[in-house]
């Protein structure tokens, strides 16, 4: 098991778990009033003060003939009490006359979460507070306002609080419609389950690059006020994946549990970390999961907190255990392709050859880490444009030796062939003979010599791993570069077979035609 990214020693409480005071020291900000938030952080609340509020309200009043009266549990009781962030963001707003739509345009925030804002049921982070001093034109108002109440909102002292999201991806490029279905997911606060996002899809893909642009987008609209953990499972490959029994430890050590007091059994690990974890907002990143059993123990119980989960796997039996929505991914589109080679090669050489720039893009199947490794060619060779390595790539083998520093396409590849017993290894093999884009269950009946069930169920555990993709009940697609990677597989270790295999092959084309 790998952690990534640096753990923070920020104050905090070590009460036992389960304790009044634990509860209450873990207490979610934007539970609390904000009010009493201020006025704990003494001067720089000061500023904060409710006449500027009422000034604001009557202004509004004046002018459109109707009052802007604040509501909801932190509604101020007078002149003299503090208003909230999200009152004097509402009039500001409507002095302003914008709506929340328009806001939200301007200060690139989704308008859901400034509707939480304004209402109270979230708390404002410091950049939001920033860009709405900018938009407004509230000189630091807003900025100050966001700065101390996250300084309430710190843990008390002597808790550690974790930070541990890998650096987003500077050239991130597309998946706006997984983004949001993410936010969708995880942001849902009426329920009492904990939201779980289940993102996968084939090695290469982008599983975990997705995983943390979303995770650190909802940190930058403050949510996971109380931290961030990630962890790398280490799936898929059998005797390889981590056991849940260290990942607890290591959870557990992650949110400041000495080691002398981690329980020794699986089960009470599971249940002290549900423990801690209850009342706390904290986002819990599973990468490269193995299967639902190694996901099953680490997660938390009570809402507040949000899990994402990455795996080369479906996870079959996760949802029975947990309320998991599952998000499949697939190769970028074709634009979404070139702009990702764009942003990493720069605009000289992708104009140097536009056409070489889409013929690359397509030669690497659209497969994110492909045009990544492909773009870290054209790079560290200096070449002028994308027409050589485009060239290079024609032959389609060559297209498995993409590769930079200690990272290879092939290796990917392997990782999850690796997972497979022998009769899906074999069938996989196989399917990379076979003609065409779609494979149909008889035909690879009969290349493996195996009946139309046993095909069907060989080829639902490829669909199961990724390796495959379900078009309908018989049939089903595979990525080129995984059809590349197949027949190479074939090649290598069915030897003398492959000649056979494809007069078998032709003889299949010609029954089915028949």
């Amino acid at each position: 098991m790998r952690a990534t990214g640096p753990v923070s020693d920020s104050p905090r409480a070590t009460s036992p778990p389960g304790s009044r005071r634990s509860t209450i020291c873990w207490r979610c900000p934007e539970r609390q009033s904000h009010s009493a938030d201020l006025r704990r952080s003494g001067a720089t609340a000061r500023s904060y003060d409710f006449r500027e509020f009422a000034v604001l309200r009557n202004s509004v009043q004046d002018s459109t003939g109707s009052r802007p009266e604040p509501s909801g549990p932190d509604c101020p009781c007078g002149a003299d009490s503090p208003g909230t962030f999200g009152h004097l963001l509402r009039a500001h707003r409507e002095r302003r006359g914008l709506s929340l739509t328009q806001l939200a345009g301007l200060v690139h925030f989704n308008r859901g979460h400034l509707s939480k804002v304004e209402n109270g049921k979230r708390t404002p982070s410091v950049v939001l507070g920033a860009a709405c001093d900018r938009v407004l034109d509230s000189g630091s108002r807003f900025t100050a306002i966001a700065t101390a109440l996250e300084a309430a909102s710190r843990p008390s002292a002597g808790w550690v609080h974790p930070a541990q999201l890998p650096p987003a991806k500077r050239f991130f490029t597309g998946r706006r419609r997984d983004l949001k279905q993410l936010s969708q997911w995880l942001g849902d606060d009426r329920s009492l389950a904990v939201p779980v996002a289940v993102i996968n899809g084939p090695p290469g893909v982008g599983k975990t690059a997705l995983a943390v642009q979303w995770a650190h987008q909802a940190v930058c609209d403050g949510r996971f006020a109380d931290g961030q953990l990630f962890v790398d499972l280490e799936g898929p490959e059998p005797g390889e994946a981590a056991d849940p029994f260290d990942v607890l430890g290591h959870l557990l050590h992650a949110v400041g549990v000495p080691g002398e007091r981690l329980p020794a059994d699986l089960h009470q690990r599971a249940a002290a970390f549900r423990s801690y974890l209850h009342g706390r907002e904290v986002l819990l990143v599973l990468d490269n999961a193995a299967d639902a059993q190694q996901v099953h123990h680490l997660l938390p119980g009570s809402p507040g907190s949000a899990v994402v989960v990455t795996s080369r796997s479906r996870l079959p039996g996760l949802l029975s255990r947990v309320d998991a929505a599952t998000l499949p991914m697939t190769e970028l589109c074709r634009p979404e392709a070139a702009m990702l080679l764009r942003a990493m090669i720069g605009d000289a050489r992708a104009d140097a050859d536009p056409a070489a720039l889409t013929v690359l893009a397509e030669r690497c199947g659209r497969l994110p880490l492909a045009l990544v490794l492909a773009a870290e060619n054209i790079v560290s060779c200096q070449h002028p444009s994308a027409d050589r390595l485009a060239a290079e790539l024609k032959v389609e083998e060559a297209r498995l030796a993409l590769a930079e520093g200690d990272v290879a396409l092939r290796h990917t590849f392997d990782a999850s062939y690796r997972a497979l017993d022998e009769p899906s290894a074999r069938i996989f093999r196989l399917l990379g003979l076979l003609p065409g884009q779609v494979i149909d269950v008889a035909a690879t009946a009969v290349t493996a010599g195996v009946s139309d069930a046993e095909a069907v169920r060989l080829l639902r555990d490829l669909a199961s791993a990724h390796l495959i993709r379900q078009q309908d009940e018989r049939h089903y697609l595979m990525h080129d570069l995984l059809r590349v990677y197949a027949a190479d597989l074939c090649r290598q270790l069915d030897g003398g077979t492959a000649a056979a295999q494809r007069e078998d092959r032709a003889e299949t084309e010609a029954a089915l035609v028949a």
